[in-house]
């Protein structure tokens, strides 16, 4: 858990009044609707600068705490090239104002040491035969970090190493 910053505030009070408005009649549902208010309201949870293009890089934030505890985790691995997959459904494609949560998490993990080549997102491999090398890779610590959605890298994703005589197919 991580405090929220004023902007963040400021940003849920707005939501809670879009929701007392649709609970109170005064807008139309192709204007505004839960939904919308939960997605935002998502959005927010993880990152205000994905519903604000005014909006700063909150010391504090999930974002910057998620980059402290993935490089504590890769020096820390360092010396048996451990491995790490992070999982982010929202941000994976920029804002109309530019701001995506994976290159910022990317951008944030190479200022603090981490070499670029390091890092890899499930993006990077559009084809099986891409999955299948990249997943090797990271089975390898070749690629010690891998970004990706729950729906590219969760059921039937298998990273890790197989026993010996096992096989992933």
């Amino acid at each position: 858990a991580c405090p929220m910053s004023e902007a963040q505030s400021t940003i849920q009070e707005t939501l809670v009044a879009r929701y007392e408005a649709i609970r109170a009649g005064q807008v139309k549902p192709w204007e505004d609707n839960a939904l919308a208010i939960t997605t935002d309201g998502r959005k927010l949870a993880l990152e205000e600068r994905l519903l604000s293009p005014t909006a700063e890089d909150f010391p504090d934030s999930k974002i910057n705490a998620l980059v402290a505890n993935v490089t504590a985790i890769w020096q820390r691995t360092a010396p048996t090239r451990g491995t790490q997959l992070i999982f982010a459904d929202l941000g994976i494609n920029p804002t109309p104002w530019g701001y995506a949560v994976y290159a910022d998490v990317i951008t944030k993990l190479v200022q603090h040491g981490i070499p670029r080549q390091d890092i890899a997102t499930i993006g990077d491999a559009d084809t099986d035969a891409k999955k299948h090398v990249l997943f090797e890779q990271v089975r390898q610590g070749t690629v010690r970090i891998l970004l990706g959605s729950t729906q590219k890298m969760g059921t039937g994703t298998n990273v890790q190493q197989l026993p010996a005589g096992e096989t992933d197919e």
